[in-house]
């Protein structure tokens, strides 16, 4: 399963695996992992996600039993906040809302 954030069928949009996008809105302040948001809120709440949030250490891949976590690769919650900061951005100059799902 994996979550993507978009504005429009027509701007890139930011796709990740379930747990990455519970991490990643978790700094981001949302709890669910389905929703919508004005662009200049999800803007200024990206930026102050990278402005207090610690180095991402990563985590290493699990399985068990058939369950298999991928883990994260460090840096990881940064690189995606820098690609959703780009997005907002985008969506904020168009008049767009950010959706997630």
């Amino acid at each position: 399963m994996s979550v993507t954030f978009f504005a429009d069928i027509e701007s890139e949009s930011v796709n990740m695996a379930n747990s990455n996008a519970a991490r990643v809105l978790g700094a981001l302040g949302f709890d669910e992992l389905a929703g919508d948001a004005d662009a200049e809120d999800f803007l200024g709440r990206v930026l102050v996600a990278l402005a207090l949030a610690p180095a991402d250490a990563g985590r290493p891949a699990t399985a068990e039993g058939n369950f298999i976590d991928c883990g994260r690769t460090a840096g990881y919650t940064q690189r995606r906040l820098h690609e959703l900061r780009e997005l907002a951005e985008d969506a904020r100059g168009r008049g767009l809302r950010i959706a997630w799902g």
